[in-house]
């Protein structure tokens, strides 16, 4: 049998080589299997196609179903005069308990709010106020002592309940409520310190900014003096700097009156 070279056994078997796109045999071959692989993928396409539409109908309906409302929520609350129950949001129901939350540093706008807030329920009753207090930022100091002279004028006592982070004006507001209602939760982390500030401009304006920040200063540790029965040397001498109290160090020390514990079940 004679033997054949390469381009004529692929003339015999029918393939050439044009434009480089290879024809024969075993490309044919190739081809009708790539034809049943399209098919299959088609399949496949039409049975992920069919899930996906499934399952983001079902996706979309969740969400409505699960989906938090962004405002404030609203909770029922039964007017003492009427009787009639009403929605009303979270923080309304809890001024109408004589309840006022400070989650956040004092700022001009809160400490107008807490203000007003605190002048109205006093002047409808004279039951005890309860101010929640959790703040790591603290505040400005212009409305926290604003804030500290309001809670100071009213005839209603002021019960503090410092919980999470108390600092900076923070923990100055919770020691300032009335003495014997100054409450702290059992993990509640405190801190105290003085006032501080930098003063730019002319040497004259740099005098006068120093000047009123002592002022300020010598106030505040009047206010801690009557309120923790400690001197004013050893206030200056504590709280110049960052000093953190755990809620015994701080009863001990008379920033506030009692460290409120878990209650224990009937029967543990």
């Amino acid at each position: 049998m004679e033997c054949l070279g390469r381009t004529q056994a692929r003339r015999v078997l029918g393939g050439s080589k044009t434009n480089g796109v290879n024809r024969g045999i075993g490309w044919e071959q190739q081809y009708h299997a790539k034809g049943r692989r399209n098919n299959n993928n088609k399949q496949l396409f039409q049975r992920h196609t069919q899930a996906t539409a499934t399952r983001t109908t079902t996706t979309t309906t969740r969400k409505l179903v699960t989906k938090m409302p962004v405002a404030v929520p609203r909770v029922p609350y039964r007017t003492p005069q009427e009787g009639n129950w009403q929605w009303v949001d979270l923080w309304n129901c809890l001024y109408r308990e004589r309840i006022l939350f400070v989650g956040q540093g004092v700022t001009e706008d809160l400490g107008n709010q807490l203000v007003g807030t605190l002048l109205y329920l006093d002047s409808v009753s004279q039951k005890d106020l309860q101010m929640y207090i959790n703040t790591c930022e603290g505040g400005q100091l212009v409305p926290s002592l604003a804030l500290y002279d309001t809670m100071r004028h009213l005839k209603s006592d002021i019960v503090t309940v410092g919980f999470g982070g108390v600092m900076g004006m923070a923990a100055f507001l919770m020691c300032s409520g009335t003495k014997g209602k100054r409450l702290s939760l059992a993990h509640t982390r405190i801190m105290m310190h003085l006032p501080s500030g930098t003063a730019r401009g002319s040497s004259t304006d740099m005098w006068n900014e120093t000047r009123e920040l002592l002022r300020i200063r010598g106030y505040m540790l009047k206010c801690l003096e009557t309120q923790t029965g400690k001197s004013q040397e050893q206030l200056l001498s504590d709280f110049s700097r960052n000093t953190y109290f755990t809620p015994e160090t701080a009863q001990e020390y008379g920033i506030i009156d009692q460290v409120l514990r878990p209650r224990r079940k009937a029967g543990k």
